[in-house]
């Protein structure tokens, strides 16, 4: 009885690991599609224009009774 459960999780264990190496291989070109270079290098680009925003704000402004 016991090799008939050890049979069994071997074969489940195998189907598993084939049914994640697909879905990786599948992510994986999915993501490296031709397609799907314009909005990824747009979203590449967010973090950069994010600082740019930043630094914009943090520079002190003159204040109004201040001579230049």
């Amino acid at each position: 009885m016991s090799d008939v459960w050890a049979d069994f999780w071997g074969h489940l264990t195998g189907v598993i690991i084939v049914v994640m190496m697909v879905t990786f291989i599948s992510i994986w070109a999915w993501a490296w599609s031709g397609r799907h270079k314009q909005p990824f290098t747009r979203m590449a680009q967010l973090p950069m224009e994010d600082d740019l925003d930043n630094q914009a704000a943090a520079q002190p402004t003159p204040a109004k009774d201040q001579q230049p």
